[in-house]
């Protein structure tokens, strides 16, 4: 054991630092901020274990040095070898109680030329001098009969030497305080780390780096108070992805998204009032969401659904509910609607009418408040008018006046069956009128026959009729003003012609639009007795207009 001697300018602290075995006990001096205190004028005896003895105490603590010199008892352990006068060996005597700075004693037991401290620490060096008091090496680490701290090995703050428990042990679960006002329920957890959910379902999606545009959508919807308040509220939040990919299915931007009228529906969609952890959830479950439309719980091998969204982090708790993270938007569902486009929409015998409404851009129009009338020519009735034309149904889509011969089929007004009278004159949206015809056969709206009459919409009431009804016009189709006549109607075995041009050609199609019978240029006698009973279109186009009078063969 060396000791390096440089006069008599060395302190207590000096002898500690310039001893090769004393390397813990220096460390431990600077950590407990005792150097300048020994370094005072005294004076002091200081009973200095050795790093041997330090290693020793180490072991049977089963910890590293770095452990003992982070227990916050370290400067009661210290002061607990140093006494406040200059006791030399030759003032010691057996039975002694010295009182350290630590305010417990120490005993002195002397057994011939040993000296020994508290019975287990033996002096193997004594009286180093120092010029405020003396130094005496010993073999073992003094431990206090008294040093307060926590006993409990569960606790965060867990003392390895503490032997009297002082009521200060901190264990996962306990309330505390992470002096941040944003959270609530602060709480020390399993890391023993202090710390609160967030106060409100706002506060996390405000604090998620993944949920920028939701944040914007609650904020441009007005939802933030609504949302911050006691709840408890339950909220499905979709991520930036998520949004992004709807605003980019909608081809719009994320700020046409905020604009949007029912952007508060849309938001109110995702929260459900309550809060529902995933261990509340259950396969088919139906919640009702704050819009008042339900939202269906799926769960299954691939995970956690709310409609055909994915849940992708569950039970993000707040203050006031639960959030969980979804990977897709919920879309409310549209409202039911029975608007004379529904009625045409949901009929299998409208397919190209509803296609032509669609190509016209008529949809919003005619599921407006209305009232409508709209005579509905069934996919038989245009099918035999495009091939009269020899086009295809594509080409009457992108017919420049196909808004024309649509609006020629409505009329302002709900026009019941009941309303109708013989000859009455119905002025229609194009401003052309239709001519009512009510006889034995039926109700004609011009030459087309009413085949279902009064189906009530919301908005209006639609008549079913079997031909297309074509606006009058200086050029080109025309059904309303042919200037030529058939008799008789219905036929049993010929049709004479009065007033057709001799130039022009004629056919006659079925009502599948098929051509059945082409006929000379100039006649007048049509043959029609090997026919099969039924309807049929008689087409007459003398290359300036196509005129058309549908047959009724007996």
């Amino acid at each position: 054991m060396t000791f390096m001697v440089s006069g008599w300018s060395q302190t207590v602290v000096d002898i500690v630092v310039d001893s090769e075995d004393h390397t813990v006990l220096e460390a431990a001096v600077v950590e407990a901020g005792l150097v300048e205190t020994l370094q005072g004028e005294g004076p002091f005896t200081v009973f200095a274990p050795t790093d041997a003895a330090f290693t020793a105490l180490l072991t049977a603590l089963n910890v590293e040095a770095a452990d003992l010199l982070g227990l916050p008892q370290l400067g009661d352990i210290l002061t607990y070898h140093v006494a406040g006068v200059e006791a030399m060996s030759t003032d010691l005597s057996d039975g002694q109680m010295v009182t350290t700075v630590n305010g417990q004693d120490v005993s002195i037991s002397i057994m011939g030329e040993t000296v020994m401290i508290n019975g287990s620490a033996t002096v193997t060096v004594a009286n180093i001098d120092a010029t405020n008091g003396v130094v005496h090496v010993i073999d073992a680490v003094l431990v206090p009969a008294i040093i307060n701290g926590c006993t409990d090995m569960m606790a965060c703050n867990y003392s390895l030497v503490a032997n009297t428990d002082d009521g200060s042990c901190v264990l996962p679960g306990d309330m505390c305080d992470d002096g941040d006002d944003a959270t609530v329920n602060d709480m020390v957890g399993e890391d023993c780390m202090c710390a609160g959910i967030p106060a409100t379902v706002v506060d996390i999606v405000v604090n998620s780096e993944d949920h920028t545009l939701l944040e914007a959508a609650v904020i441009a919807a007005g939802l933030v108070e609504a949302l911050s308040a006691e709840g408890p509220f339950t909220v499905f939040a979709p991520t930036d992805a998520a949004i992004t990919a709807l605003v980019e299915a909608l081809e719009i931007t994320a700020e046409d998204l905020l604009a949007l009228p029912d952007l508060g529906e849309i938001l109110q969609y995702h929260v459900v009032a309550g809060a529902a952890m995933s261990g509340d959830l259950t396969d088919g479950q139906e919640i009702e969401t704050l819009l008042g439309e339900n939202v269906t719980v799926t769960i299954n091998a691939e995970g956690v659904f709310v409609n055909d969204a994915q849940v992708t982090a569950a039970d993000i708790e707040a203050g006031n509910g639960v959030v969980h993270v979804i990977d897709a938007v919920l879309l409310p569902p549209a409202p039911e609607t029975n608007t004379v486009v529904d009625v045409i929409v949901n009929s299998e015998d409208h397919t190209l009418l509803e296609a032509a409404v669609i190509e016209a851009g008529l949809v919003g129009v005619l599921s407006s408040e209305g009232p409508f009338t709209v005579f509905a020519p069934t996919d038989s009735a245009i099918t035999v008018l495009v091939a009269a034309l020899e086009i295809t149904a594509e080409d009457l889509l992108v017919l420049p006046n196909l808004g024309e011969i649509l609006k020629y089929h409505v009329v302002a007004g709900a026009a019941m069956s009941s309303d109708l009278t013989d000859g009455q004159e119905i002025e229609t949206l194009l401003g052309s009128n239709v001519t009512v015809t009510i006889n034995a056969e039926g109700v004609f709206i011009n030459d087309a026959q009413v085949t279902v009459a009064d189906i009530e919409a919301d908005n209006g009431v639609v008549h079913v009729i079997d031909a297309v009804l074509l606006p009058p016009t200086p050029d080109g189709i025309n059904e309303a003003t042919a200037t030529w006549s058939v008799m008789p109607n219905p036929a049993k075995d010929v049709v004479i012609l009065t007033g057709v041009n001799p130039s022009a050609t004629l056919a006659l199609l079925d009502m599948t639009g098929r051509t059945v019978r082409e006929f000379a240029q100039g006649t007048t006698v049509l043959t029609v007795g090997d026919l099969t009973p039924g309807t049929y279109m008689l087409t007459v186009n003398d290359g300036r207009n196509l005129e058309l009078k549908k047959i009724m063969v007996q």
